[in-house]
C-alpha cells in the first residue's frame, strides 16, 4: 500500500518536472514541418500504435478465453 502511494506521488511529481530539451514547440523541434503535416504524422502513428495494440489484445484475450 505504501509503495502504491509513493509510486503515484512520484508519477505526479514527474509530470510537473520540465526538461528544457523537450519544452520546444513541435514545429521548431521538427525543423520546419508545418502544423498540418505534424498533425497527420501524429494521427497516422497513433492509428498504427492502436492497431497493433488491438491485435495483441485480441490474441491475448483469445488465449485466455479459449477453454
Amino acid at each position: 500500500m505504501n509503495r502504491l502511494i509513493f509510486f503515484s506521488g512520484f508519477l505526479v511529481l514527474l509530470n510537473f518536472y520540465s526538461i528544457p530539451a523537450y519544452a520546444r514547440c513541435a514545429v521548431c523541434y521538427t525543423n520546419g514541418l508545418s502544423g498540418a503535416s505534424i498533425a497527420v504524422l501524429v494521427i497516422l502513428f497513433s492509428f498504427l500504435i492502436l492497431f497493433v495494440g488491438n491485435k495483441f489484445l485480441q490474441k491475448f484475450l483469445k488465449n485466455i478465453y479459449s477453454d
